[in-house]
């Protein structure tokens, strides 16, 4: 598995634990790292971000 295929992993699980309703933990966690590695790019200082998943392939611009 590449690396950018594993820590997208994450987008393409299950967002909601079955037995609570919130958010699994895997989830909240590739939401802080992949946070913090768009904060890390030149392109978050204009406040536009490219949605992770892969459906949209990385084409859908999202504003901070």
């Amino acid at each position: 598995m590449s690396s950018s295929n594993y820590y997208r992993s994450w987008i393409d699980r299950p967002h909601l634990d079955p037995n609570t309703r919130l958010l699994t933990e895997e989830y909240q966690r590739g939401i802080t790292e992949f946070m913090g590695l768009v904060q890390r790019q030149p392109e978050a200082e204009t406040g536009m971000l490219r949605c992770p998943c892969s459906n949209c392939k990385n084409r859908k611009i999202i504003k901070e």
